[in-house]
């Protein structure tokens, strides 16, 4: 009761303050997506860039990856259906160009890559083309307990068949590697919303009957059933950061996580929705140092969820350890007036930015964009400012170790992986384990397969750095 009462102050004392935020260096992001007009065409493109950069925001987060397509050249997914530019034409690339201009003392912007995990595919689409990864691997779809395969017409790969992850894996990998982003955006890193009981797979049901000793179909309800699939998440993100800092150290991972729940405290977090239903463990996420940013889809009506926003950005600020809580406002469902409170609030609970949901949609009375992008410059930000300080990027104390386990060419999924005879974790279904908060130096991992005795390597650890150590059982 103590703590709503404290909220409850602070919200009256936001709600009577007016004027520009401060000046000081605080995120301001923006999400754009790319099923409808924004980002489609140079011109598009060159327009969004000019309006946000118009409105000092500083960081842009647009959608390359929404249904296992790709909006950029050379990846590894078939290039977006809706993109209207030349063939030649890299709407990635062309945003990065311009956002990271600074001639005649422009502000620089952050260009954070959105990748939509593991919900792959739209049926109203039709069939999914030659090299998407339901054309490829269709044995990866997620299914529920009734054995549907799709929920509101959206497709979903399910995180506990390894091919998944590889897939996603590759793909974010890539991304980071050939261009100059400044950041790799999960979405949908979770488990469908729809009714009922999601992740049977086949292939993800065997693996956790052999890893728990279950038989049969669990039933939704099994604290092991849950326990697994939020694993599943878990060790995609985790697999996803360690890959990505190897190939671009500089990058900043971040994820749209969930704040479902409104008649649930967040700070019960074990039984909280987005952990108990849709198997996103953002908490742990951040504990564990798998995230750089966590950007809380906070998406409140202002008039009717009053508590539900202070809550959840409190609980993301309370829970980001030493990197950032992002709160991601749904102006979409606010009036301008009740958007802007809701920035406000953000930075006097103490958050490290926002990012805006979103560029197509800035409020709900029909009220023209440009004229939200003018009042949020002349209201809030009249002026532009850099991005907060990364100090565990820019300054590090921790050094990375990731690594493979493979029996000859295939993946062993349950070795038993331990750092320094401390700390120990079991490989996930591609063979990957990664340890994340090692202090510089030599470190020995230790890895035990099956009945043999383990195998120990020394690596040596740099601060801000991922050291890799693969494991090869032959004969």
């Amino acid at each position: 009761m103590l703590r709503k009462l404290i909220l409850v102050s602070m919200l009256t004392l936001l709600i009577a303050g007016v004027g520009a935020q401060s000046q000081e260096p605080w995120f301001r992001g923006i999400w754009i997506e790319s099923w409808n007009p924004g980002m489609l065409s140079p011109e598009q493109v060159e327009d969004f860039v000019a309006t946000i950069r118009e409105a000092n925001i500083n960081a842009i987060f647009p959608e390359v990856r929404k249904v296992g397509d790709a909006y950029y050249l050379g990846g590894l997914e078939p290039r977006a259906s809706n993109i209207q530019g030349p063939a030649d034409w890299d709407p990635l690339q062309h945003l990065i160009d311009l956002c990271h201009d600074t001639s005649n003392g422009q502000n620089r912007i952050e260009v954070h890559a959105w990748l939509v995990t593991f919900r792959v595919w739209r049926n109203s689409l039709g069939d999914p083309p030659p090299g998407h990864l339901l054309h490829e691997h269709p044995e990866v779809i997620m299914s529920n307990a009734d054995g549907a395969m799709d929920g509101d017409g959206s497709v979903f790969a399910d995180p506990g068949h390894p091919i998944t992850e590889d897939w996603t894996v590759a793909v974010y990998r890539d991304v980071a590697a050939r261009y100059d982003i400044d950041g790799i955006h999960f979405d949908y890193v979770r488990y469908p919303e729809y009714a009922g009981d999601w992740g049977h797979n086949p292939v993800s049901l065997e693996r956790f009957r052999a890893r728990t000793g279950h038989q049969g179909t669990p039933e939704p309800g099994n604290p092991a059933w849950s326990a697994w699939r939020r694993e599943q998440v878990r060790a995609t993100v985790r697999r996803v950061y360690g890959e990505v800092k190897e190939v671009n150290p500089d990058c900043v991972v971040s994820a749209s996580t969930l704040n479902w729940g409104l008649e649930v405290d967040p700070w019960m977090w074990f039984t909280n929705p987005p952990r108990a239903q849709a198997h996103q463990d953002w908490v742990s996420f951040m504990s564990e140092g798998i995230l750089d940013m966590n950007v809380v889809m906070n998406y409140s009506r202002h008039q009717t969820q009053r508590q539900r926003y202070p809550d959840y950005t409190a609980l993301a600020v309370g829970t980001r350890a030493d990197r950032w809580a992002i709160i991601g406002p749904g102006v979409y469902l606010n009036s301008i007036e009740d958007s802007f409170e809701q920035i406000r609030m953000a930075m006097e609970l103490g958050a490290d930015g926002v990012n805006l949901y979103d560029y197509q949609t800035t409020n709900n009375e029909d009220v023209p964009d440009e004229e939200y992008f003018r009042r949020l410059r002349e209201e809030l930000w009249p002026d532009a400012v850099p991005v907060p300080p990364r100090p565990w990027i820019d300054d590090p104390i921790y050094g990375t170790v990731i690594g493979q386990v493979y029996d000859h060419d295939e993946w062993v999924d349950g070795a038993v992986v331990t750092v320094d005879g401390v700390e120990t974790m079991l490989t996930d279904g591609t063979g990957f384990f990664g340890f994340f908060r090692l202090m510089p130096g030599e470190h020995t991992i230790s890895v035990t397969h099956g009945a043999g005795d383990p195998v120990t390597v020394t690596v040596n650890v740099t601060a801000g750095y991922v050291a890799r150590a693969d494991f090869m059982y032959s004969d």
